[in-house]
């Protein structure tokens, strides 16, 4: 599982593996169990709900899966792939409540099973959080095409998210097709950001 963030992504021990994008300062070291620090951003994700941002359907014999928002006591919003918003099987990560989108326009998770080459890919989803600027967003393939991602919203108290849940078609899979970037574009089409997933089979 891939964050495609720009910037440090929290990585918490939640019985999964959470990768990010992170700098040499995100590491779990500190002692103290607190707003604002990674014990308590733990803590937070263990007891605070997540809001149903948009399904990711089943396909294939997979199972429905679901992309989740949570916003935490701690100061982080966090981005879930998860088969429900009770489990604890979550892929995905945390960015500061203060700046969500790391100075850009998306916040994306990518995780695939299987592999390495993309023939060999059993199950690849992304997921994701949008600002208000990002009129559409699409998934560029690795053989140019685009596919255009859903927009979906949901209401966290007096806030409201956008954000997106696609699983990938077996068919573009199985002919070594896979996902090299996400883009955002405004309202005239022009590109305002994009985030490579790193996936390259």
């Amino acid at each position: 599982m891939l964050n495609i963030g720009r910037t440090r992504r929290w990585i918490v021990a939640l019985g999964v593996i959470v990768v990010g994008g992170i700098c040499a300062g995100a590491v779990i070291a500190a002692q103290v169990r607190g707003p604002g620090t990674p014990e308590g951003l733990e803590a937070a994700i263990d007891s605070e709900p997540l809001v149903l941002l948009a399904d990711q359907p089943a396909r294939n014999g997979l199972a429905k899966r679901g992309v989740f928002v949570q916003p935490t006591s701690a100061g982080f919003l966090c981005l879930w792939d998860a088969p429900s918003a009770s489990s604890p099987a979550r892929q995905g990560g945390c960015n500061p409540s203060s700046d969500p989108f790391a100075g850009g326009e998306l916040f994306v998770n990518f995780v695939y099973d299987g592999g390495p080459a993309v023939s060999d890919v059993r199950d690849a989803r992304l997921s994701g959080l949008v600002s208000e600027a990002v009129a559409r967003a699409q998934v560029v393939m690795s053989d140019g095409t685009r596919r255009s991602l859903v927009l979906r919203g949901a209401s966290v108290g007096a806030k409201s998210y956008r954000g997106f849940g696609y699983r990938l078609a077996r068919t573009d899979l199985q002919m070594g097709v896979g996902p090299v970037a996400v883009v955002a574009l405004d309202e005239s089409g022009a590109e305002i950001d994009r985030q490579t997933t790193g996936f390259n089979g």
